[in-house]
């Protein structure tokens, strides 16, 4: 039986338990958090799991990650050094540490536990709902049965995609930060809809549910430029209001936004290293 321990379980780690939970009921799973309070609230979001708090006990997050197989990391980046500093001395040297913090290399956390395999994964919040994105990112030392093992698991949260390392900036820049960019778009377009007189409850309605029917209908056939041809009749609505997004430079938009969103990964690599490496 496969154990998971999941150490500082916030939103994103909940999520992702969620739907590990619900891919292999057989599994395992303890959790913890900083406050008793948050781990009051995940006892009731995930029942299957034995979840305590470093409030409660000082060493809530060396008693759960002992003798597990997989060790989720979901603290934030600069707690990254003394939380793998107190876990250490008791992981079991084939046991996979599963990094989530956004700008922490691998190599950074090699040296913090060099004794274990490091898989760096990188997942959005559609996860929350089975419908995210994960990047997945395992170092030359995690044995492949554990890779596949790992990718089954979190096959539960949404997609799994397999990267090299110097990629996940580019998937942060248009999948991790990427869910953003739509509701900015259907924010934008609920303001519009309220300008043009609809009431905003009315204007809400409509857009969420016409972004719905959009992604499920690309999820189908997905090549978003014959969709978009496809709804777009030679002098029609559609057309006459795609030209103002592309006239208005929506391309170069969005490049701009995921190479924003890369650097800023990678700056914040850089930031946890120097942290990290004193």
């Amino acid at each position: 039986m496969t154990t998971i321990a999941s150490i500082g379980t916030g939103n994103m780690g909940t999520a992702l338990i969620q739907g590990i939970l619900s891919a292999d009921e057989d599994i395992t799973v303890r959790a913890t958090t900083n406050s008793a309070a948050s781990a009051k609230r995940l006892s009731s979001d995930l029942a299957r799991a034995t979840v305590t708090s470093v409030e409660d006990d000082a060493d809530a997050n060396r008693k759960a990650a002992s003798g597990a197989d997989f060790v989720f990391l979901g603290v934030k980046p600069w707690m990254m050094a003394e939380t793998l500093r107190e876990l250490a001395q008791g992981l079991e040297p084939t046991a996979v540490l599963v990094s989530m913090a956004a700008g922490v290399a691998t190599a950074d956390l090699a040296k913090l536990a060099p004794e274990n395999p490091i898989v760096r994964i990188m997942p959005n919040t559609p996860s929350s709902i089975g419908h995210g994105v994960i990047a997945l990112a395992p170092d030359a030392a995690v044995p492949a049965d554990s890779v596949e093992t790992l990718k089954k698991l979190l096959s539960g949260a949404g997609l799994v995609v397999d990267l090299d390392e110097s990629q996940i900036p580019a998937m942060t820049g248009i999948s991790g930060s990427g869910v953003a960019y739509f509701f900015l778009l259907a924010e934008a377009m609920i303001a519009a809809g309220v300008e043009q007189g609809l009431s905003e409850d009315s204007a809400r309605q409509m857009v969420v549910a016409t972004a719905d029917g959009a992604g499920r209908l690309l999820s189908e056939k997905p090549d978003p430029a014959a969709q978009r041809q496809a709804v777009s009749s030679k002098g029609g609505t559609t057309l006459a209001g795609l030209s103002k997004f592309i006239d208005a430079g929506i391309f170069d938009i969005a490049e701009a936004a995921a190479q924003a969103a890369a650097d800023r990964s990678l700056e914040m690599e850089r930031e946890n290293s120097e942290v990290i490496n004193g």
